[in-house]
């Protein structure tokens, strides 16, 4: 049991907020994996006692003891948060540290930022790394301002999400990550670091003293660091830019799968293809979101596709009315796993031939055509997962993306299995993260979403060996089913020169070899990423 100062049997250090919770299993949101455990770090919900810097600044004191005596002990640490990944990136043997109460968001003070900095520094955010991208968002309309992209929900937390490259579907803007411009990062129990780019400087040296961090203006550790498998410490705080609101008119419809869809999937251009009636007079000059679904059970190929486009537009508070949802069904910017989620328990296991009419009519239900005008907070939101789903993002040039489809169609066809499955299409910016998966100019993510069973695992793994057997290059993210991924295929992949370069600047910012010990966890180990 805890004592008074928040710690338990010796397994912590934390000075009244944190405690220790005795668990042995973990299963993650999705039940996607079974991992044993030591037992958990927890925090309590702040009540708001002290300044919120003094706050922040004895979380920090706090989470560094956590870090001390998981060294001491010899056990291994994995911060998460809400547990989103379907891989075991976020686990470990050892010990987890629930970050989720730790949701403190500031303004940044105009005295401390520094002038160099090219943006607006009044959109500046420094976020603690609990906050879930539901709650940055509610804090952010408050002030008149928006993240810049998402997911397709609003469940994972801000640094679960950054530190694994959840890539949404914002093809000019990019992964989740592209909006940080700061991390502080605790790399053990007497060091902490406020990291950004040196090519582009944001914070004055006197920020990093405020939050008692050493301040490091570098490319290659900050590049480094943005996709950090969970494996650089503890990211503590997070520097983000913002942008004033805007709304998105969202129009999802079905397309013929055409000689014209496949152009615009080839070119990464969703002005090609044709609005249905309703939706014709909008504005295309700002194209925002693009991505295609597939259902392979109508057909592999099937005669449509379903196509979800989003296109910028100005943001009214005077006339906009947030558009109605049912908070037990997915969002409008629902991925093929929240759609799966919304389906299980709906539709007979195993699944014959027989039930396949039922099937498709449920995810035709689930895929409704729709016109909407919104705001990112009131579209992307709202996974509701009843069961064990399975979800795989492969990421590839765009250019192969028509090729990727039509070999995941031609396994599907000549497989002996009915699969509840959704295969679809996200176009993505390339990122500058060194291990970060949407590597490519312009990434074409083929998502596979299923239940979660041996026939969908087998499925996943002959279409991964028929990409690479046709010599489609590929890698793939790091927080859903990648069970394909070695040491070897890692490297292969990224580059050696790119693996090398995470490892040495995860060495220079965890110069004690013990404390880069307890960050390493099975999967970083099993995928030569622990040194």
């Amino acid at each position: 049991m805890p004592d008074g100062n928040g710690n338990a049997n010796g397994r912590g250090a934390g000075s009244g907020r944190s405690f220790f919770v005795q668990r042995n299993l973990e299963t993650g949101r999705h039940e996607a994996y079974e991992q044993v455990i030591d037992g958990e770090y927890v925090f309590r919900v702040d009540r708001g006692g002290k300044a919120p810097f003094d706050t922040y600044n004895d979380a920090t004191a706090e989470l560094q003891g956590i870090i001390r005596a998981c060294v001491d002990d010899g056990k291994s640490l994995r911060a998460h948060g809400a547990l989103w990944s379907l891989s075991t990136v976020a686990v470990t043997p050892g010990r987890l540290l629930d970050n989720i109460a730790l949701r403190l968001a500031f303004e940044v003070p105009a005295n401390l930022t520094n002038p160099a900095y090219a943006g607006d520094a009044s959109k500046l955010r420094f976020v603690e790394c609990g906050n879930s991208v539901a709650a940055l968002n509610d804090y952010l309309f408050a002030a008149g301002l928006s993240i810049k992209g998402c997911g397709s929900n609003n469940g994972q937390t801000l640094a679960g999400a950054l530190s694994t490259g959840t890539h949404g579907g914002a093809f000019n803007f990019g992964a989740m990550q592209e909006m940080v411009v700061g991390l502080h990062l605790l790399t053990g129990p007497n060091r902490s670091v406020y990291l950004e780019r040196k090519t582009s400087p944001v914070m004055r040296p006197d920020f990093a003293a405020s939050i008692g961090a050493e301040f490091i203006q570098d490319d290659t550790l900050f590049n480094a660091a943005l996709v950090s498998l969970g494996s650089f410490g503890i990211i503590h705080g997070i520097m983000i830019e913002t942008r004033d609101l805007f709304a998105l008119n969202a129009i999802r419809f079905r397309h013929p799968y055409d000689a014209t869809l496949k152009a615009a999937i080839a070119a990464c251009d969703p002005t090609l293809i044709p609005l249905p009636a309703e939706a014709r007079d909008i504005p295309r000059d700002k194209p925002y979101h693009f991505e295609i679904f597939f259902n392979p059970n109508e057909g592999t190929p099937p005669d449509e596709a379903i196509v979800l486009v989003m296109y910028e537009t100005a943001y009214d508070p005077a006339s906009y009315v947030p558009p109605p949802w049912n908070t037990g069904e997915p969002g409008l910017g629902a991925s093929g796993l929240d759609v799966m989620g919304a389906l299980v328990g709906r539709i007979p296991s195993p699944l014959n031939k027989l039930a396949v009419p039922l099937l498709n009519s449920q995810v035709n239900q689930e895929f409704a055509p729709y016109f909407k005008k919104a705001i990112i907070r009131d579209l992307f939101r709202g996974e509701k997962t009843l069961g064990k789903t399975l979800a795989c993002g492969v990421g590839m040039p765009v250019a192969r993306a028509v090729e990727a489809m039509e070999v995941a169609f031609k396994i599907y066809n000549e497989s002996d299995v009915v699969l509840p499955l959704i295969l679809s299409h996200r176009f993505v910016k390339g990122t500058k993260a060194t291990l970060g998966f949407t590597r490519f100019d312009t990434t074409a993510v083929l998502e596979m979403d299923a239940v979660n069973t041996p026939e969908t695992r087998a499925f996943y793994n002959t279409v991964w060996k028929e990409l690479d057997a046709v010599g489609i290059p590929f890698t793939l993210h790091w927080g859903k089913y990648n069970d394909f991924l070695t040491p070897e295929r890692v490297r292969n992949r990224y580059s050696a020169e790119r693996v090398d370069q995470w490892l040495a600047a995860r060495e220079s910012l965890m110069g004690d070899a013990a404390v880069r010990q307890i960050f390493n966890n099975d999967f970083t180990a099993g995928l030569g990423l622990a040194n």
